[in-house]
């Protein structure tokens, strides 16, 4: 009987929801538990299971006193119940009072909770419907933000194959790199520095220092590269044989040069780049610096300072690093 009520109730909202529904929209169509359906059929289809429930409830109530007994039973065991609950609350009930010193709280209490929990029940129901239509309201949400996710995943479809010709084009490259490296891994050979530590400093005459400069400087007690290296620029500077930044120049490409391999145009392209020591050096990327001295090299082609065939090849680079970090 009550479970019929229930659903009278609730299709009885129903109604009420597709009748204001068609009274706002008209014809048009509504969504129902993420199910689009027409207006008209929604109110007609509301209505008709009303009157059915309704006829079952008339029906349970007044068909005679066939259902009499069976209600006076569950009344009676229910009644029955609810005394042997009402018992237990009362003695459990009494125990704490007696503890606490309150005598005077009786059975009535629990009794007026009941009926609140039976009077909460109603709206606990319309809590629910609106918590239903809330549910619709977000499940409308994520249906718009799934179009727009929809939306942007065609887009991104459309620029698929600009995608792969650029992914095409990053594997070559990455070939190419590849080959490069296992070219550069491939050299094995180590060439004689240009210049050692016990050369003396009368092997820089010429490309790097005058015959006078030479003479001067051997003079000043620096007859060996060694004996210039370890020299304070300052120093030097006081001999006058050159100025201090001129002397800390001297003593980069010197560096330089004792890397195996380098020369002096390699030297030169190498201290115009921003490298000025055998340390800076062996910290470089060999592709970094690669670009680096590639275009200082045109820059020094195109002003006749060095020729096409002495500009240094990336094997060439990667084994000046290589060697810098081994010495």
């Amino acid at each position: 009987m009550w479970i019929l009520i229930m659903f009278a109730f609730l299709t009885s909202l129903g109604t009420l929801h597709a009748w204001i529904s068609w009274q706002t929209q008209g014809s048009d169509m509504v969504t129902i538990f993420s199910f689009p359906i027409d207006v008209t059929t929604y109110l007609i289809t509301a209505l008709a299971t009303t009157f059915f429930f309704t006829g079952a409830v008339c029906y349970v109530a007044f068909r005679g006193e066939s259902l009499h007994l069976p209600l006076h039973q569950l009344s009676k065991d229910f009644e029955e119940q609810l005394e042997v609950k009402s018992e237990e609350i009362k003695n459990s009930t009494d125990e704490s009072l007696t503890k606490l010193g309150l005598r005077e709280f009786q059975l009535k209490e629990t009794m007026k909770s009941v009926q609140k929990q039976i009077g909460d029940l109603e709206s606990k129901l319309k809590e629910s419907m609106k918590s239903h239509e809330e549910v619709l309201e977000k499940a409308q949400k994520k249906l718009v933000e799934m179009e727009r996710k929809i939306d942007k995943i065609q887009t991104s479809q459309k620029e698929l194959p600009k995608l792969e010709k650029k992914l095409q084009t990053i594997e070559s490259v990455e070939k190419d790199l590849k080959n490069i490296q296992e070219t550069v891994t491939k050299i094995d050979t180590i060439p004689k520095p240009y210049l050692t530590s016990t050369d003396e400093v009368s092997v820089l005459e010429g490309k790097l220092l005058k015959q006078g400069t030479v003479r001067r400087l051997k003079t000043g007690g620096m007859k060996t590269i060694e004996d210039l290296l370890l020299k304070n620029p300052l120093e030097i500077a006081m001999t006058k044989t050159m100025t201090e930044s001129e002397a800390k120049n001297l003593q980069s490409i010197i560096q330089l040069l004792m890397v195996p391999g380098i020369k002096h145009e390699g030297a030169v392209l190498l201290m115009k780049s921003g490298v000025n020591s055998k340390q800076e050096l062996a910290l470089q990327d060999t592709f970094s610096l690669g670009a680096r001295l590639s275009k200082t090299a045109e820059l020094y082609i195109r002003e006749g300072k060095i020729k096409e065939v002495e500009k240094p090849t990336l094997e060439e680079i990667a084994s000046w690093i290589r060697l810098a970090k081994t010495q």
